[in-house]
């Protein structure tokens, strides 16, 4: 798993985060549940991300997750291979997430969660999938990228 997180998320405001990220690493049995510990939260392979998956098909600064007061956002930075919300690909806008909103960034889906008042941080946990069931009402909503510039 040291190769998925970056040194940068370690160093992060100790501040409890409002929403986490799960996903499932190539071939493997377990997810992953990430908080999202930044306004700018950045997914790629580069050195620079707070998240770096494992998956060559990701760019390597893929998208970003934008916080905004308690409110989540997605937007794509040019990546090669799109990123999509519930199935539906989001172009070069910002798009407002629900909490158990999938999140797919070529070949890896990310599940989001929105953590409720109290609930304790968890860092980063390892849970086994079966552990897991995500629903989604299969909806997109969407802000004006202006929200965030």
């Amino acid at each position: 798993m040291a190769d998925v997180l970056s040194g940068r998320q370690a160093a992060r405001n100790p501040t409890p985060a409002a929403w986490q990220l799960q996903f499932s690493p190539e071939r493997e049995e377990t997810t992953i549940c990430v908080d999202i510990d930044a306004i700018r939260f950045r997914v790629g392979r580069r050195e620079s991300a707070d998240l770096r998956p494992s998956s060559p098909q990701i760019s390597g600064l893929h998208a970003e997750f934008v916080t905004v007061g308690m409110r989540l956002f997605v937007r794509d930075l040019s990546s090669t291979n799109g990123t999509y919300v519930n199935g539906k690909r989001i172009g070069y806008r910002d798009v407002a997430l629900r909490h158990r909103d999938r999140v797919r960034m070529a070949n890896v889906e990310f599940v989001v969660h929105r953590r409720r008042p109290g609930q304790v941080p968890s860092d980063t946990t390892i849970v086994p999938s079966e552990d897991l069931a995500p629903e989604s009402d299969g909806s997109l909503s969407h802000d004006p990228a202006s929200v965030l510039d």
